[in-house]
């Protein structure tokens, strides 16, 4: 083994081994005073229930999200507050409610760190020795690794997007004739929470929530707009304000959206129909065509090959 790579591995066992003594440390220090308020407000029995409770918890609320939140605590006053809010928005926008930001932070370290262990893994199986290039690409490879749960949630928020941009359209209908039938803007949304089950509809539970908590019914369709992204939820959240505003009968405004979404979606229809000759060029030429030749001219070669000997 290369002396280099042994001071390696002894620098990472040294700083992992003072990083549990400070969390050993820690959980000591705050252990005794959590049981004494326990016992002196619940009792010991009431103690025991909340252990029972903590244990039938899933294994990532448990164990997972609390080092990912103590491992990102480490390094998160490092990243800048405007940071933070983008991936706050990230997650916000992906829908992801059981991934806070600062255990999304502790998921890109903790990414970034296995791939970055892994690579000097193979280094040393593979025998290669520390040079100026293989620390460029260790560094690369712990730098993709950081990236790819942000990779992982900018996919997310894409299937999201156009699950509720082609989920809207049908939603708007369902509005528009609940309305015009003489249900309350709640109910109505209530009538398409108990029709579908997708993303546009959580998000219309959660707006009834907020609604039911006492915020107002645009701030309420506001942050709708805010936590989706979607230009098409936008446009309807902007035209209900407004309709709010100005007075205008919301089955008015429900029935001209509805009508827009609709010719929007038909749009994209033909978009992607269009954009399909384009997308099927490149299999012809570089999979089905080969073969093609291969089977036509491929009887052919030996005979051309004979006549010319």
């Amino acid at each position: 083994m290369n002396t280099p790579i042994i001071i390696i591995l002894i620098s990472v066992m040294a700083g992992s081994s003072v990083l549990l003594l400070m969390f050993g440390v820690m959980r000591m220090r705050r252990r005794p005073v959590l049981a004494d308020r326990l016992n002196r407000y619940l009792g010991d029995e009431q103690s025991n229930i909340f252990q029972e409770v903590k244990i039938t918890r899933p294994f990532s609320e448990r164990v997972t999200m609390p080092m990912l939140r103590r491992l990102a605590r480490l390094f998160s006053w490092m990243w800048p507050e405007t940071r933070l809010r983008a991936s706050q928005q990230l997650l916000l926008m992906a829908g992801a409610r059981n991934l806070g930001t600062v255990e999304f932070l502790g998921l890109r370290l903790l990414s970034g760190m296995g791939m970055l262990a892994m690579g000097i893994g193979y280094s040393y199986l593979a025998g290669l020795k520390i040079s100026f290039v293989s620390i460029i690409i260790h560094s690369v490879v712990a730098i993709c690794g950081f990236s790819l749960p942000k990779f992982w949630i900018t996919r997310q928020i894409t299937r999201r997007q156009r699950e509720i941009t082609n989920a809207l359209p049908d939603a708007l209908d369902m509005l528009t004739i609940t309305i015009e039938a003489g249900l309350s803007f709640e109910s109505s949304l209530q009538e398409v929470l108990g029709r579908w089950d997708n993303d546009l509809s959580r998000e219309f539970a959660r707006v009834l929530r907020d609604i039911g908590m006492g915020q107002s019914r645009r701030a309420a369709l506001s942050s709708l707009g805010d936590r989706t992204g979607v230009p098409d939820v936008l446009s309807f959240v902007t035209a209900l304000n407004q309709a709010d505003e100005l007075g205008v009968s919301i089955g008015r405004v429900l029935r001209s959206q509805s009508e827009d979404m609709r010719v929007r979606r038909r749009q994209r229809a033909h978009e992607k129909a269009n954009q399909a000759p384009v997308k099927i060029m490149f299999p012809l030429v570089f999979l089905i065509f080969p073969a093609i030749f291969a089977v036509i001219l491929g009887p052919a070669i030996p005979q051309l090959l004979s006549i010319g000997n």
